[in-house]
């Protein structure tokens, strides 16, 4: 139970991490529930912005070669609210959406200085030189995870539609998804099932 415990609060630490910099005040918090809270405990929280270094894709159909191979800096905002649950069983379950208005700014792995790239894929990166691509317009998201004595899941999808500087259209659709079923340890091991697809 405890050594689940401390990989969910590892997990809810980057997620919160991931949405957020000390950049901006209203970024997604790092909440107590499930952090410095490990007890029975529910928390929720609205933000309105987002801004977020993303690795590389790596991979997608349809896609430009700057989506699947640059970082990304995120830059926007919107609706933010997310939520994190721990019952007496020690159960757990945390969600966090986001919907709105962003620009993505995509840097060739050569033009950023990448100084933190943490466990959970979370990174602290500065330009060094111009971006490839930078595209605006509306994003929204999910991500969610939930942990139980028999099993448990993460979950992530995303959906852009915007335009680059030239006014194209770029559409970017993500989905990904791994559980863990009865016989495992949850988000110690690998998951007994996963996908990961990306198209544009």
């Amino acid at each position: 139970m405890k050594a689940r415990l401390a990989a969910l609060t590892a997990l809810i630490l980057a997620t919160g991490a991931a949405l957020a910099t000390p950049a901006s005040a209203d970024t997604a918090p790092v909440l107590a529930c499930g952090s410095t809270i490990t007890t029975s405990c529910s928390q929720t929280a609205h933000f309105s912005d987002l801004n977020e270094w993303q690795t590389p894709l790596g991979a997608g159909t349809g896609c430009p070669s700057y989506v699947i191979a640059d970082y990304v800096l995120m830059v926007g905002s919107g609706n933010g609210v997310e939520h994190n649950n721990i019952n007496k069983a020690g159960d757990f379950w945390a969600t966090n959406t986001f919907t709105g208005d962003v620009t993505l700014s995509f840097y060739d792995p050569a033009n950023v200085d990448v100084t933190v790239v943490d466990d959970q894929g979370d990174i602290t990166a500065t330009p060094t030189g111009p971006a490839d691509s930078v595209v605006a317009g509306h994003l929204t998201q999910w991500f969610g995870v939930s942990d139980n004595k028999q099993n448990g899941q993460f979950g992530f999808t995303f959906s852009f539609n915007g335009t680059d500087q030239s006014g194209a259209a770029l559409a970017i659709h993500g989905n990904s998804h791994a559980n863990w079923t009865p016989g495992s340890e949850a988000f110690a091991g690998p998951p007994h099932h996963s996908i990961n697809t990306a198209s544009c």
